[in-house]
């Protein structure tokens, strides 16, 4: 990976290496998985060390616009759930039925560890419908998915028939990664536009955000129509 081109934290944290393995270029979906697999054993420590804060930032952002009385009946569905960062921080603040989407098995397992999920689906999304019926969530977190590699601009359509009228779609990734990468910088705000353009969704608010403390992200927030 080349760090002149991508801002990651110090490489004594170890996050330069990881990234290294699932940013490679030309990685298909299976390979992809299993370069998760291989990191999955280190990913929470490492991430932790290196001071990422983007898990921080979707719960929080979830938070303003939930009631607390409300947030234990709300559905999750958390996209991209890796070992179950962002399903840690949401617990915390009383959301209780949270599934976890995650191609890759050995993240999985790891999430599986911490019990925190009511569901456990080692599937990516694409898209393709997944085998989930339509408005089955109240929320959709994707913390992180939007990178090299990784989950498709298109996906979004998808993501919007999970969610039921009036739920909320929370997407926190690297600011870097939308205008740099290649499955994003000419389509993901474009097709953002016109999902609003044509009544799918409504937007609630895009920023930039903390990712890691020393690396800006981006967050969208919207509701679905």
């Amino acid at each position: 990976m080349d760090t002149n081109k991508y801002s990651v934290p110090s490489a004594e944290t170890g996050v330069t290496t990881l990234l290294g393995k699932v940013f490679k270029d030309g990685l298909n979906q299976s390979e992809l998985a299993a370069a998760y697999d291989d990191v999955s054993k280190d990913y929470d420590k490492v991430l932790t060390k290196s001071e990422y804060v983007a898990h921080r930032t979707a719960a929080e952002s979830l938070a303003k616009l939930t009631k607390p009385d409300e947030r234990p009946q709300k559905t999750i569905l958390d996209i991209g759930a890796g070992t179950g960062l962002v399903a840690e921080e949401l617990t915390k603040i009383g959301f209780k039925i949270i599934d976890a989407l995650e191609p890759s098995s050995g993240m999985l397992e790891k999430a599986r560890e911490k019990g925190l999920y009511r569901k456990y689906i080692c599937e990516a999304i694409g898209t393709e419908p997944l085998n989930i019926p339509s408005g089955s969530y109240d929320i959709v977190t994707v913390v992180g998915g939007h990178t090299k590699n990784h989950i498709q601009s298109e996906a979004l359509e998808e993501m919007i028939r999970l969610v039921n009228a009036d739920g909320i779609i929370c997407i926190v990734s690297r600011m870097e990664g939308f205008y740099q990468f290649e499955e994003y910088k000419d389509s993901f705000f474009p097709l953002c536009d016109k999902l609003e353009k044509d009544g799918k969704w409504q937007k609630i608010e895009c920023s930039e955000c903390p990712f890691w403390k020393t690396v800006p992200g981006l967050k969208f927030l919207y509701r679905v129509c």
